[in-house]
């Protein structure tokens, strides 16, 4: 019965680490890709974004959670002089992605946003 507690332990433990591996993985390729990790915004941004319906997607993005879906995330970029500085970017449906130096420029670009038509007939 002990050598069956003990592999059994042993299995537990391998499935642990393998997990633990994926999260690391996961971590890793999304740093890689550049992106900034929420809890590292300024946090009156990310209030901001809340108070305007923005909900936390995952540790890197936050997306609006009616049609059509608004996603935004922070991101390591290349200035136009060619410097990696961290750049907000807005995704869309139908439009293009934008980018952003600065969260005072997404707060402009949603106060002049064209909101789409809706049919009040259905």
């Amino acid at each position: 019965m002990a050598v069956q507690i003990f592999v059994y332990e042993q299995i537990v433990i391998f499935i642990i680490m393998i997990n633990l591996t994926e999260l690391i993985h996961a971590i890793s390729k999304e740093n890689k890709a550049g992106l900034v990790n929420i809890d590292d915004w300024r946090w009156p941004d990310v209030d901001h974004l809340v108070a305007m319906g923005f909900e936390f997607t995952d540790d890197y993005h936050m997306s609006t959670p009616k049609e059509p879906r608004i996603n935004i995330y922070k991101k390591k970029d290349k200035d136009e002089s060619g410097h990696v500085q961290e750049f907000f970017f807005i995704e869309e449906p139908d439009r293009e992605k934008k980018r952003f130096k600065s969260f005072n420029d997404v707060i402009d670009y949603f106060d002049h946003y064209s909101q789409p038509e809706i049919d009040k007939n259905v």
